[in-house]
């Protein structure tokens, strides 16, 4: 199996700078360019994206949302973001030929490890319908769709509970009158909970803030004025106030209080309305506020005052000292290292610093930090503070500090679990120049695993990557290429 740890994506806005100088890198690439023709294509027409489920097997399959064909004579008020997709579900172990998959109509849609849950409103497709209520369905692989019954006009927002067993809907309008929190066991129980108080029925995210429970029994909701109630999701159910709090609160690993930071302190707060427990009286910075798991206790992180501290979540222990003087916390390392900077985020950016283990410094305005699964080394971006979230991908061998540029302008990288790493190098600006290599640091070199390609995704079970290659302006090519051996 790899072992992901992968930086994040973003896309290059005005402004953002590379470098290409004439200097030779100091590992070399090895042979030619791939022919990306030569490799499987999973779409049939342009793909918007394309992300992995698993099915009940633990079998991979790629679900890839493509693009409509703008039709001739497009009714006025009609674009693009509001046309149906089409969703391709192929079949990754065996692969089956992506042409003969099965696909399905989509206009919004959420995924997650093992579902697809898909919203269309019929009249888009027979303008002659005149009930414009949105039907979900939630789609497995290898399995018949759950249908659900009809929700409210609007565009629609689902959230669904860690354990998939409850979703909450919003409809996004400006008739909308409640929420609705519904059982995905075919029960029929549902529960219609209230607008908050203050908040826009059309825009209830400006406002509002809601997050379910992972068994998806409770709903917390902030409303305008910042008052917190948890609601009970089942019909019938008896719901609790908590007060007003900041907006900064966080569930306990437990899913049974909420933490609360604010300038009067760190506080937790049991949902079930019982009495809340001071976990620090000292003020507590909502900008580094974070609930970890080190040396097998579960700890809350945060600043306060220049230092960061550290407490028990359940009250069982008293605040201590971890850094005298911190700006941010970049990552926290497989031993429980913190690799931490002394830059707040207004420099550079959030994420991005100059960064330290202790006070030895190991990275220059770098981003994404991540150990090699030996731990004997630290890969980041360096000179990173950029805003087309591209750096230098350096490689730092602890024992030594000897530091190693593997590749110039990556913003995504990954190790397998043979110890090379994959990296999106030359990736700025978005184009054909674009590549995925493979870099042996034993070997000090690199390969080509495939051109014209911005990101890729990891196939379970196998050594193969679902890739994106760059095609026009805005689409891609999804094509399965495999990673060579060693």
């Amino acid at each position: 199996m790899t072992r992901w740890q992968v930086a994040g994506l973003g896309l290059c806005l005005a402004g953002c700078s590379w470098v290409f100088d004439d200097s030779a890198p100091e590992l070399p690439l090895i042979g030619e360019p791939p022919v990306m023709e030569r490799y499987l294509k999973l779409n049939q027409k342009t793909a918007r994206d394309v992300f992995v489920l698993l099915d009940a097997a633990d079998k991979p399959w790629a679900v890839i949302p493509e693009l409509p064909e703008l039709p001739v004579g497009l009714p006025e008020g009609i674009t693009l973001p509001s046309l149906p997709e089409t969703l391709r579900l192929v079949r990754l172990d065996p692969q089956e030929d992506p042409q003969a998959a099965t696909t399905y109509p989509s206009q919004y849609l959420q995924a997650t490890l093992r579902s697809l849950y898909v919203m269309v409103v019929p009249a888009l497709f027979d303008p002659s319908i005149k009930d414009k209520s949105v039907r979900l369905s939630r789609i497995r692989p290898g399995e018949p769709p759950l249908l659900f019954e009809p929700f409210p006009e609007g565009t629609p927002v689902l959230l669904v509970s860690g354990n998939e067993q409850v979703g909450v809907m919003f409809s996004q309008s400006s008739k909308s009158k409640s929420l609705r929190a519904f059982r995905m066991d075919g029960s029929g129980d549902r529960r219609e909970l209230p607008i908050p108080e203050g908040v826009d029925p059309a825009k209830p995210f400006d406002k509002g803030r809601y997050q379910l429970v992972s068994s998806g029994e409770q709903l917390i909701v902030q409303d305008g004025s910042d008052n917190v109630t948890v609601y009970a999701t089942r019909s019938g159910g008896s719901d609790k106030s908590l007060g007003k709090l900041a907006r900064s609160w966080q569930l306990d690993s437990r899913q049974q209080a909420l933490l609360a930071c604010s300038d009067a302190g760190l506080v937790r707060l049991p949902l079930d309305g019982s009495n809340k427990v001071v976990l620090d009286s000292a003020p507590c910075a909502t900008d580094l506020f974070r609930v970890v798991q080190l040396q097998g206790s579960r700890l809350v992180l945060y600043r306060s005052g220049d230092g960061l501290r550290q407490v028990p979540e359940d009250g069982s222990g008293v605040p201590t000292v971890r850094i005298d003087a911190i700006g941010q916390l970049l990552t926290i390392g497989p031993a429980g290292e913190l690799l931490y900077s002394r830059d707040p985020s207004q420099t550079y950016g959030a994420g991005i610093g100059s960064g330290f283990l202790g006070d030895r410094q190991v990275m220059e305005r770098g981003r994404r930090p991540a150990w090699s699964g030996d731990r004997s080394r630290l890969r980041y971006l360096e000179w990173a503070a950029r805003s087309d979230n591209a750096g230098d991908f350096h490689s730092r061998l602890l024992s030594t500090d000897e530091v190693t540029r593997l590749a110039r302008n990556v913003r995504l990288f990954g190790e397998l679990s043979d110890g090379r790493v994959l990296a999106v190098s030359n990736a700025v600006p978005r184009g054909t120049h674009n590549r995925i290599i493979v870099i042996d640091e034993e070997q000090k070199q690199a390969r080509w695993v495939a051109d014209s390609s911005r990101e890729f995704l990891f196939i379970p079970g196998s050594s193969d990557l679902l890739v994106k290659v760059v095609i026009g302006q805005t689409g891609w090519d999804i094509r399965r290429v495999p990673i060579l051996p060693k």
